[in-house]
């Protein structure tokens, strides 16, 4: 999980919403420092926390976890999760992945 763009999200929809740190805090029952940790991402919300924060904001869980889900994000999304994966692979390793990925585009525009 990505808490850097948790924290960024929550802080973006309590500010939509206009919610100080404090009544936001306030409002979902946590500690205004504890508030401030979840969104410079020093802090990891529990995840009855979690649905707090996204039912006072109003907005889907997954839109705190993942964002919004048009294509630009996603695909970041995707990638982002693709470099994590193959961090820590060889050179080799990750040639076999790409030469997968080719065969998957091969076998999708024949279909």
């Amino acid at each position: 999980m990505d808490y850097e763009m948790l924290g960024q999200r929550v802080r973006k929809y309590r500010k939509q919403k206009k919610y100080t740190l404090e009544k936001f805090a306030e409002k979902i029952e946590v500690s205004t420092t504890f508030m401030g940790q979840i969104e410079r991402a020093t802090g990891k919300p529990s995840l009855e926390t979690l649905v707090n924060i996204a039912n006072a904001l109003e907005v889907s869980a997954d839109a705190l976890l993942f964002g919004e889900l048009n294509e630009k994000s996603s695909q970041s999304y995707f990638l982002k999760k693709v470099e994590e994966m193959t961090d820590s692979f060889t050179s080799k390793e990750k040639e076999l992945v790409l030469k997968n990925i080719e065969i998957l585009k091969t076998f999708k525009s024949e279909c």
